[in-house]
């Protein structure tokens, strides 16, 4: 049986955790915008392979391990309305992992970064995160300076990814990077 755990995907409705989970997981972009209502769950099994040589797994046995039984993810799109959220609190525990996503074209959902970010500490601890300005393809609408999310992920110590669920573009980079941060974590 591999290794496994839970990744959490949070952020205000609309920012594009969805589409990205799904050009993640199934390299299909969805023609429709479908609001999540509590959460949307996917399964991807990452390409130990790729992996093994970036990590920094102190103890070798577990290092060993890991190449030969494999590394999987559960991926919890969790809704993100703010009145609804009370619902969905359980989704948050056991996390090993976390993507806070905004908009790139909507100011007000960067701002909310800080509430998920908050929200996710609280229930799910002090796990690995990134974060992840979407929505790039839109460069003609952006409200959020390139240089604006760079300070912010400065001040909270984390790395953060421009992407588009869209083009396609970033997104596995931006979740490779957290699986490896994920796999340094492990004991």
């Amino acid at each position: 049986m591999s290794y496994r755990g839970k990744v959490i995907l949070l952020g205000n409705p609309g920012v594009g955790k969805t589409s990205l989970l799904s050009q993640y997981v199934d390299g299909i972009f969805p023609k429709e915008y479908v609001q999540t209502t509590g959460a949307n769950f996917l399964i991807k099994e990452m390409e130990i392979a790729d992996l093994i040589e970036k990590v920094n797994i102190k103890n070798p046995k577990i290092k060993e391990d890991l190449a030969k039984k494999g590394f999987t993810l559960y991926f919890w799109d969790i809704g993100g309305q703010h009145d609804k959220l009370f619902a969905n609190e359980y989704f948050f525990y056991q996390a090993i992992g976390g993507l806070v996503v905004f908009n790139v074209t909507d100011y007000n959902s960067f701002i909310d970064i800080d509430f998920w970010i908050s929200k996710m500490k609280e229930l799910s601890g002090d796990i690995p995160y990134i974060i992840i300005g979407n929505k790039v393809d839109l460069e003609d609408k952006r409200a959020v300076k390139y240089e604006d999310i760079e300070k912010k992920a400065r001040e909270l110590g984390v790395k953060f990814f421009e992407t588009s669920a869209k083009i396609n573009k970033n997104v596995n980079e931006a979740f490779t990077d957290l699986a490896i941060q994920i796999l340094n974590n492990f004991k």
